[in-house]
């Protein structure tokens, strides 16, 4: 009776294991397939102790406008000035998104580590691929290849800033 059991339960252990193992290769393949074919809007804002920024990339077709923006104040009143302006093939735009995984950044929130006084706090969106949203946001803890994003933003606004 003891043998038994004991193969019922080796036999359920298998099974549930064959299972999980079958979902997290599903999801793996799932969301390796998974990819940004186009865009409509991305805004990406940064906050430092010495201030902000926004980065706003929009789509017009076959080329995208990014503006980069500086964040201020005036009288309580928050204010976005342009500060730099560039356009680029769209299809870059694309290529940088889906090399960085930035469908994996969705519902991604970054907590401020502990005993860290100042940093950089960062917002996410993007509507993409019709009418999926992508929102992420973190202090000083941001998702995978954010900073190749972010340095593929400033990269492009100093290489053909207007």
């Amino acid at each position: 009776m003891r043998n038994k059991n004991a193969l019922i339960a080796a036999a359920a252990i298998i099974i549930i294991c064959a299972i999980a193992g079958g979902l997290i290769m599903f999801r793996i393949n799932h969301n390796s397939k998974e990819r940004i074919t186009g865009y409509e809007s991305i805004l990406l804002t940064e906050s430092t102790m010495r201030g902000s920024s926004e980065f706003e990339i929009i789509n017009k077709g076959e080329t995208s406008e990014i503006t980069l923006y500086g964040i201020y104040y005036n009288s309580g009143e928050r204010e976005r000035r342009p500060k730099e302006k560039t356009s680029c093939n769209t299809s870059a735009v694309i290529e940088i998104l889906n090399e960085c995984g930035v469908l994996s950044w969705n519902d991604f929130h970054g907590k401020h580590p502990k005993h860290v006084s100042d940093g950089t706090m960062f917002s996410f969106e993007a509507k993409v691929n019709g009418d999926a949203h992508i929102k992420a946001d973190g202090s000083e803890n941001f998702p995978k290849n954010y900073r190749i994003f972010r340095e593929w933003l400033y990269e492009s606004i100093r290489d053909t800033g207007e």
